[in-house]
């Protein structure tokens, strides 16, 4: 009867979707090497994804020659962190817009895009609630 409790209760935990390997208290590190991480201060507390699942990119093509890319990142149970990078080049500060978290509209700020190629997008990025962001993401065009 011990064993039956004990295998159950091993089902239990495999089951789980949370990744208790992330630490949401500690923002990561800054690679350019698509790891799939993302993390930023907001109020100055700490908001990292990787718990709860892997950030999305998603790449959509506009008028004419340029593009944008929305990252939302889950940084705690079904609260998402979400923007979009208007035209992302690799080592050019651009803007993001249509910032949220949760269903709080937050302003624009910047992105500083560290590396685009390949398949990867890796930056920092500002606003006025969000500070100290980065990102590290796979993406496909």
């Amino acid at each position: 009867m011990k064993y039956l409790v004990l295998i159950c209760a091993l089902f239990l935990c495999i089951a789980c979707e949370e990744d208790r390997s992330v630490d949401p208290t500690i923002m990561p590190e800054e690679t350019t090497t698509g790891e799939n991480t993302f993390g930023c201060l907001m109020d100055r507390w700490v908001y990292v994804s990787g718990r709860w699942g892997t950030p999305i990119t998603t790449y959509s093509k506009q008028e004419g020659n340029t593009y944008n890319m929305t990252i939302s990142a889950e940084v705690d149970l079904k609260s998402y962190i979400t923007f979009t990078i208007l035209n992302p080049k690799q080592g050019q500060i651009v803007d993001y817009t249509d910032a949220s978290f949760d269903t709080q509209s937050l302003e624009d700020g910047k992105v500083h895009i560290t590396r685009m190629s390949n398949g990867i997008i890796s930056g920092t990025f500002e606003g006025t609630r969000m500070t100290k962001g980065r990102f590290d993401l796979k993406y496909r065009e």
